[in-house]
């Protein structure tokens, strides 16, 4: 074999050895190309439900939140609501002096247990009412009191306190989840 032929057949190995270099290296480069692209997918796809995992919380945490202060605000006029009604109340406690008072004021003194009663204090208007009802007490007037006594043994073992702002602070919590209902309308 000549030195011609002899570097055709190494120039034709040398291009075959090439060219399985190039088309392993071609395929080699194209398995990274996949892998890179399937990578990329699973790392976008991770990503999108990652961060649809954190909108979701986020999104509870917000609405948790937004439900807690529209809780808060619902209590806060709730408990203004009560004070404003507790004090049109005590505002129209005066209104029980109008017509038959007086015979209130006796059902209210014939509730007390008999006894030696001697200080009473009652609405300035009442004074004769508590002389005629507690005979022998001493008798003073207290104008925060709208209507009822306060009233005092002689040894002072026992207090009774039947005012009509004391008898509107006993019924007060059954009484107002009434008035409630009224003003929302429900029956």
């Amino acid at each position: 074999m000549g030195h011609h032929e002899l570097l055709a057949v190494l120039r034709q190995k040398g291009a075959e050895q090439s060219g399985a270099i190039r088309r392993s290296a071609a395929e080699a480069e194209e398995a990274l190309r996949a892998d890179i692209t399937g990578r990329r997918e699973s790392l976008r796809a991770e990503r999108e439900e990652r961060r649809t995992v954190v909108c979701t919380l986020r999104r509870g945490e917000i609405l948790a939140d937004a439900e807690r202060k529209a809780a808060l605000l619902r209590l806060r006029a709730e408990h203004d609501l009560a004070l404003r009604l507790r004090e049109r109340a005590a505002a129209c406690l005066e209104r029980l002096r109008d017509g038959g008072y007086a015979g209130l004021f006796r059902r209210l003194a014939g509730e007390l247990p008999g006894g030696d009663w001697r200080t009473v204090r009652v609405n300035p208007a009442d004074m004769s009412l508590a002389a005629e009802c507690f005979e022998g007490a001493d008798i003073s007037a207290d104008s925060a009191i709208s209507g009822g006594f306060s009233a005092v043994t002689a040894d002072g073992s026992l207090t009774v306190v039947n005012t009509l702002e004391s008898r509107l602070e006993q019924c007060w919590p059954d009484l107002l989840p009434q008035l409630v209902a009224e003003l929302r309308g429900e029956p």
